[in-house]
């Protein structure tokens, strides 16, 4: 006699995009760090707009960066798509913010920022070394 063996529940990893959700507040918690350490930086020394606009970009890449590493390394796979959907969401959850409340929807530089420090984190995240295999 023949039985059949049930289906194993797929991880949130795996499945959809539930994946976005949990990588959100790595890319948040980021962003809001990095704008931290800028503003403890702005009290001490006066800087020209340019190099704001520059310390703001860095921020958007690192946090791009990290919430698509975090998503990449958990996921183990498609990393370039994983990241660059990380940096999409990112970047719709700020435009969404940014709309609401200063009714000015940004820069595609921001779209730029976000969707390159993403796929850099994604690609990196699926190819850095685990402690456990994947099963």
């Amino acid at each position: 006699m023949e039985t059949t063996r049930p289906q194993s529940r797929k991880s949130l990893w795996v499945s959809g995009g539930w994946y976005l959700l949990a990588a959100l507040p790595v890319g948040l918690g980021i962003l809001t760090g990095v704008l931290s350490i800028l503003a403890a930086m702005m009290l001490f020394a006066d800087a020209p707009e340019w190099m704001l606009r520059l310390m703001a970009g860095i921020a958007l890449v690192f946090s791009g960066y990290g919430m698509g590493r975090f998503a990449g390394f958990r996921r183990r796979r498609k990393g370039w798509r994983c990241g660059l959907f990380c940096g999409l969401f990112l970047w719709a959850v700020l435009t969404l913010a940014s709309l609401i409340w200063l009714h000015t929807a940004g820069s595609s530089v921001r779209l730029l920022c976000l969707c390159g420090g993403g796929v850099w984190g994604g690609i990196s995240g699926v190819n850095a070394p685990h402690r456990k295999p994947p099963r």
